[in-house]
């Protein structure tokens, strides 16, 4: 590899360093997998016995210096999952175990980093791009973008990116799940059984659920995650409608009020926007069957939460399941105490092989910012 302040040429295109003859004045830097010349940006990669570098037309789409961009990840994770970004960006991640750095430390320690990636559980407001002056770059390792003020990175000119695709089948699985373990009343039996109230006589009365073979769910929403959660609803023989904010001519499409008068499990699978918060709501609730199920894995504010408490309190509702809540990580106190309702804290795409695709997607969209590419989910 040629090394720093050897003499090169630019050019438009690669070109095997071997053959650059005669060189032209000027230094050429390398920083890892990185040379710089003349405020243009090189990948260095290998061909055979030569060594190529990769020259942009354009400038660098920042300042280029004596050091790798740094890149801020908010949780510890391997750096196999930032792979796309080896040789390009030094990674600044704080080590918090399983948690995600907090909002503090993130703004202490944000100054001098030009892209963020996080999980979507960090706010990307005004007060945060001001603690980070020189960010020009934020990643979601989420499907979500309600974290981000969009109005104010568009302000500042700072860019930023989503993976929409990475977590969907995650996510409906993680749907049926909770559909089953509501209907089935699995976490309430577990329960049950671990305070030793079983071993204290048999009650099979008390453990009657709910098939659901031959009933009928309603999707609110028909994106990808809603079309995987309806191929998995068909194998246990249920019926499957669905609504979207566009009618479109399709046998299970309904409008939104019919779908609640029609279902017996209603699933919230539609993205947090000014029409969708608050969707369900009182009003709505009422629309739907006596002793029917809600389910919201969506997000928290698409749902008037007090109204579906007050549901479950009424008993209109026969029970709910939520990974998602509307001011979380706090939860409506009266929700804890009800056996009829099943709680996960915001998991819905936690696998293993789903939040590496993610964290690859993200640290990939950096990347292509870096060597200024285009991006593939822009946001």
């Amino acid at each position: 590899m040629p090394e720093s302040g050897e003499k090169i040429r630019k050019g438009d295109f690669a070109f095997a360093y071997s053959k650059v003859t005669p060189p032209l004045s000027g230094t050429f830097q390398i920083f890892g997998r990185i040379g710089v010349y003349d405020d243009h940006r090189f990948v260095i990669g290998s061909k055979g016995s030569n060594f190529s570098l990769f020259c942009e037309v354009s400038s660098a789409p920042y300042p280029m210096s004596a050091a790798l961009p740094r890149v801020f990840v908010t949780v510890h994770i391997p750096l196999s999952h930032l792979e796309p970004l080896n040789g390009l960006a030094e990674i600044v991640m704080p080590d918090n175990g399983v948690a995600a750095a907090p909002r503090a430390q993130v703004l202490r320690e944000i100054g001098d980093c030009i892209a963020v990636i996080s999980q979507g559980e960090l706010r990307i407001d005004g007060e945060f791009l001001d603690a980070a002056p020189s960010l020009k770059f934020v990643a979601n390792a989420a499907m979500g973008i309600d974290n981000l003020d969009l109005a104010e990175l568009r302000r500042r000119g700072i860019r930023a990116a989503n993976t929409p695709a990475a977590f969907a089948e995650s996510t409906a699985d993680h749907t049926l799940g909770l559909m089953l373990d509501m209907t089935r009343r699995i976490s309430e039996g577990d329960r049950y059984v671990r305070t030793g109230q079983w071993a204290k006589g048999m009650e099979p009365l008390r453990w009657e659920g709910t098939l659901l073979g031959g009933r009928t769910l309603g999707i609110i929403g028909y994106g990808r995650i809603a079309k995987m959660v309806e191929r998995r609803a068909r194998a246990f023989d249920m019926e499957v409608i669905h609504t979207k904010s566009t009618p479109h001519d399709h046998s299970g499409y309904r409008p939104l009020e019919t779908l609640l008068r029609e279902s017996d499990i209603v699933v919230a699978l539609v993205p947090l926007t000014p029409e969708t918060r608050h969707l369900i709501n009182a009003e709505r609730l009422a629309l739907m069957k006596p002793g029917s199920f809600f389910i919201n894995v969506a997000r928290g504010k698409v749902m008037d939460e007090a109204a579906v408490v007050a549901a479950l309190q009424s008993g209109h509702l026969a029970g709910a399941a939520f990974d998602v809540f509307e001011e979380e990580p706090m939860v409506n106190e009266a929700l804890f105490a009800m056996d009829n309702v099943v709680l996960t804290p915001h998991i819905g795409g936690a696998t293993r092989d789903q939040r590496r695709r993610g964290r690859l997607e993200a640290s990939a969209e950096v990347a292509r910012f870096l060597r200024g590419e285009a991006l593939v989910s822009p946001v």
